[in-house]
């Protein structure tokens, strides 16, 4: 992989950013933020690097950084391993993660931009879970994020654990529910996918934000435009499965690169898996 690393300042910390360049870049080249703990599992890791491939050979740019209290920013003592715990007691400290990871993107995107990366294409997003509301969140706050695809996302952080056990006491939960930006992405192509049986992100609290972003929607967008994809999969497992991942990659892809069709992309999506 052609990889350049390179350091962002997000005015609270700086952080390290991995930009992966394809080989032959498109004319109208975009990037894929791929999200996962860290930027060495986004870009590596078999399964979490699902899309990375794919959009490497369609030509396009992926760019990942660590999530804040991961990876190389941990901050809490004995959190590593428990990065959610570390999370949950920043938001306790006043110090909002998932607003650290809006202006961790945005500084990201901007150094592309100074760059001419990714300027004459889209901007698109891939997380799981934790990842996925984050990706979410940002692209309700950056014009630049036009889709995400989001499987087994956290939609809410009341079922999650680390948060209910650690600060539900404390502070309301409910503010950070990801519909409350559901008016910031009534224009944005979004993808989710769950287990029929998910209970560390609660599948009837996707289905539910689903939902009123479906509707939401419907009332903002022009008739019989749909920009949305809701899949329950039939599973106990909070972990997607490779179909549901490399089915997040071809939505992006659609999305990224419009011009291809839908069977295009997924007949190269079943040669590469192969």
């Amino acid at each position: 992989m052609d990889i350049t690393n390179f350091t962002v300042d997000t005015k609270t910390e700086k952080i390290e950013c991995s930009l992966v360049s394809p080989k032959n870049p498109s004319k109208n080249a975009g990037i894929l933020l791929n999200i996962s703990a860290t930027r060495e599992y986004a870009l590596h890791d078999p399964l979490q690097s699902t899309p990375t491939i794919p959009f490497l050979e369609a030509g396009h740019y992926v760019l990942s950084f660590d999530l804040a209290h991961h990876g190389s920013r941990i901050k809490y003592p004995d959190t590593e391993g428990k990065e959610l715990k570390g999370m949950a007691l920043a938001l306790l400290d006043g110090n909002d993660p998932f607003e650290q990871f809006i202006n961790d993107g945005k500084a990201a995107l901007d150094w592309c931009k100074t760059q001419n990366i990714g300027v004459n294409g889209r901007t698109v997003a891939y997380g799981v879970s934790r990842g996925a509301y984050c990706c979410l969140r940002l692209a309700a706050s950056d014009s630049r994020v036009y889709a995400i695809a989001g499987p087994s996302p956290v939609t809410t952080w009341h079922p999650v654990t680390e948060f209910s056990s650690t600060i539900s006491q404390s502070l309301d939960l409910n503010k950070f529910d990801i519909q409350n930006w559901i008016d910031s992405l009534g224009e944005k192509a979004v993808y989710l996918s769950v287990g029929s049986q998910d209970n560390i992100v609660s599948t009837n609290a996707c289905v539910d934000f689903a939902m009123k972003l479906f509707k939401h929607q419907k009332d903002v967008l022009p008739e019989n435009i749909l920009l949305n994809e809701l899949h329950v999969v039939d599973s106990p497992s909070h972990s997607p499965s490779i179909k549901s991942r490399l089915d997040a990659t071809r939505f992006l892809l659609e999305h990224v690169n419009p011009s291809k069709t839908n069977t295009q992309i997924k007949d190269e999506l079943h040669k590469n898996s192969k």
